[in-house]
């Protein structure tokens, strides 16, 4: 039993790390350009105590109110109307947005790999990717663990690989430069919270563990630092390889990911860095949408109070995959243009609804005796509610060109 519980626990972690690690941090040494190595480490360990202590704050409120139970059904017991409607809208513009670009990325990595051979189009595409993501979403929670310990396994390995052939190339003098100007930091800010959103599945993850709920705290802690380890590792080798002026230009010319990949590829030669990189980024897609879909999930079964039966999992799953595969066939661009609000619904649903739950319950005192507190006191609910508001101002700022 004991064995079958480190397994699950094992898997939680490959889920939630799976989930934070995606494509998008490739653009994490393109939002450094003007930053540099060692602002942009302070600001990744600032953010990863953050999200940790957001995570155990979720994990006070949830074994509090109810093991397992969702956002929505926390916010409704404790904080009321306002709570349900904040509940219900920032994890579905969250959800469907993340999962309608993953759906338009995954879609178009089938189509790459199997257009030229299998008589497709790009829009069917996407539909192969859903139907195959998905059925392992609406099989079960184990499905995803199993999955994700698969890809994520070979995601580190290609990680690694993309690292071993950086890491002679790095050239210290370009991690020695400091920003002189202070608005980079805020338009870092979200990109970098946003790197670290497993927040969506930490009710999945509960119920998953339920019977060994004394080691949920601990997946949490190291469901984000493995990401964190890997963003280190990634900023040292992509910025000490290419100077700041390649970074400042790549940002500026729009090319994103694409561009830093070749960029790469270029200043070391050989097309095995090449390979290595988009095989990182096509799996980390994947194990993204697998974790992102699997909170969506479970969010909506709770929502719409489906059974665990297959007629109810699939009326789920319906309600889950159907909404984003329209947005991605129909209107990619308007749902990607919204992830650059997902970071706004990511600190209301990570951050500030949890924070407000926990303060409530606080303040009501109901605590059973020896019931589970998150660290940090009064103090730490107040760091963690005021990062989310600088989150959710930065983004916005971001948005109306007040530092363009």
């Amino acid at each position: 039993m004991a064995e079958h519980n480190q397994s699950r626990c094992l898997g939680s972690v490959f889920i939630l790390s799976g989930t934070a690690v995606g494509a998008g941090m490739l653009a994490l040494p393109l939002v450094s350009a003007q930053l540099g190595f060692w602002v942009m480490l302070g600001l990744l360990a600032t953010n990863f105590l953050v999200v940790v202590l957001a995570a155990l704050i979720t994990l006070e409120a949830n074994l509090q109110i109810d093991p397992g139970c969702s956002l929505y059904s926390m916010a409704a017991r404790v904080l009321g109307r306002w709570g349900k409607v904040l509940a219900v809208i920032s994890p579905l513009l969250l959800f469907y947005s993340l999962m309608a670009a993953y759906l338009a990325g995954g879609g178009s990595l089938v189509y790459q790999y199997l257009g030229d051979s299998v008589a497709f189009g790009p829009q069917f595409s996407v539909i192969v990717f859903t139907v195959f993501a998905g059925a392992f979403v609406y099989f079960s929670t184990r499905s995803v663990d199993l999955l994700s310990r698969l890809l994520f396994t070979l995601m580190m390995l290609a990680f690694i690989a993309a690292l071993l052939t950086l890491f002679p190339e790095v050239s210290h003098q370009n991690l020695t430069y400091e920003s002189v100007q202070w608005w980079p930091a805020i338009i870092a800010i979200p990109v970098i919270f946003t790197s670290f959103g497993f927040h969506g599945s930490i009710p999945s993850i509960i119920l998953y563990l339920k019977s060994d709920t004394r080691r949920v705290g601990a997946v949490f802690v190291l469901g984000a630092l493995v990401p964190l380890l890997v963003y280190i590792f990634w900023l040292y080798v992509a910025t000490g390889v290419l100077s700041q002026q390649s970074l400042i230009q790549l940002t500026e010319s729009g090319e994103s990911a694409g561009g830093l990949v070749r960029e790469l590829t270029n200043a070391v030669g050989g097309s095995q860095l090449k390979l290595f990189l988009h095989v990182f980024s096509d799996l980390a897609l994947l194990t993204s949408f697998l974790g992102v879909s699997l909170g969506l999930f479970d969010y909506l079964a709770s929502l719409l109070q489906r059974d665990n039966s297959w007629l109810g999992r699939l009326q789920t799953a319906s309600v889950t995959f159907i909404p984003p595969v329209i947005f991605a066939l129909c209107y990619p661009e308007g749902f990607i243009l919204a992830l650059g609000y997902a970071s706004v619904a990511l600190a209301i649903l990570a951050i500030l609804l949890p924070v407000l739950i926990v303060t409530k319950i606080r303040k009501d005192k109901k605590y059973p005796t020896g019931s589970y507190r998150a660290p940090g006191g009064k103090p730490g609910l107040i760091l963690c509610f005021f990062f989310g508001c600088l989150v959710i101002f930065a983004q916005f700022m971001i948005s109306l060109g007040f530092f363009t």
